[in-house]
């Protein structure tokens, strides 16, 4: 797996080159995020998902092995925020942000290098079952913590028009219904979706800050333990647990590892959260992930081989 998780944390490592020499016009990256979340990714998202064939108990085991996790790794956070009573309530929100919220960007990146397609497109699907709960548990997290109550028709709202859960969602309706789609649409798709890859991890890389002003160790640490070791690790207990399909319980180990979600910052500025804190929570876990979401698949011994 290093074989390809090092070439992806290289063009990480190019997007972090290009935003600090400003080579590039200003509003590169946010032209390419935009193109890349509305465009590339949901073509990439539709076309994996609407090519697999799921088995009647796939959709339920994959939501059994994510979901139980991330319920378990919100508990404790919960529990963990405890042993850190001076931290301030919008730090506390962006350390369960940090806990729990999936890199989609490199998720998908890695997925499509690293296993065959199948497997791959099961980590899309993990994304698109996990999404609308995670982003519901940030929105309260950051509610409860800035004094204010959540906006619920707005949460709904904004999941309701996400593009990259709307073509996950379109594309396994293709697939159970087993629509066949015109070849030159699909290819379409596919070309756009090879562009995903290489301009979302761009924008990951220029989004990773490496300040050190208003670090807070202890908060980093045990956010970053929770979300790159516990979270997998709680995964594979899961899968081994009940039994759940080989491919499955790998696409599942692989979801819970990855590192934080780069929006999460900027839910945390738009809301209330500790930005700061979350921006070095997003840097250190995804220069961290080089090392640990390779031992995702260690977690559970038959998907080593």
């Amino acid at each position: 797996m290093l074989a390809s998780i090092i070439p992806v944390f290289l063009i990480i490592l190019l997007g972090v080159a290009l935003r600090r020499c400003q080579w590039m016009p200003a509003d590169f990256f946010p032209s390419i995020e935009k193109f890349s979340y509305n465009i590339a990714f949901p073509a990439l998202l539709f076309a994996g998902t609407a090519r697999l064939s799921f088995a009647g108990s796939q959709v339920g085991e994959l939501a059994l092995a994510t979901l139980v996790p991330t319920f378990a790794i919100v508990g404790l956070t919960f529990v963990a925020l405890l042993l850190l009573p001076s931290l301030p309530g919008a730090s506390r929100s962006s350390v369960m942000q940090g806990a729990m919220r999936p890199n989609t960007y490199f998720g998908l990146a890695v997925a499509a290098l690293v296993f065959e397609p199948k497997t791959a497109s099961l980590v899309m699907l993990a994304l698109a079952l996990c999404l609308p709960v995670v982003n519901v548990l940030a929105v309260v997290a950051l509610a409860w913590w800035s004094g204010s109550r959540p906006n619920l028709a707005t949460v709904g709202m904004t999941l309701a028009r996400n593009p990259i859960i709307l073509a996950t969602l379109a594309g396994v309706l293709v697939s159970v219904l087993a629509i066949r789609l015109p070849a030159e649409l699909m290819n379409t798709l596919d070309i756009l979706g090879k562009a995903a890859t290489a301009l979302g991890l761009l924008c990951v890389g220029g989004g990773l800050v490496f300040t050190l002003d208003g670090v807070r160790p202890a908060a980093l640490t045990v956010t970053s333990v929770l979300k790159l070791l516990v979270m997998p690790l709680l995964a594979a207990q899961v899968c081994l647990l009940f039994d759940v399909a080989q491919q499955v319980a790998l696409a599942a180990c692989f979801y819970c590892a990855l590192p934080t979600a780069p929006n999460a910052y900027i839910m945390a500025r738009q809301l209330g959260g500790d930005a700061r804190l979350m921006a070095s929570l997003i840097t250190l876990q995804t220069l961290l992930a080089v090392l640990t979401v390779p031992l995702s698949r260690q977690f559970l011994p038959w998907l080593a081989a």
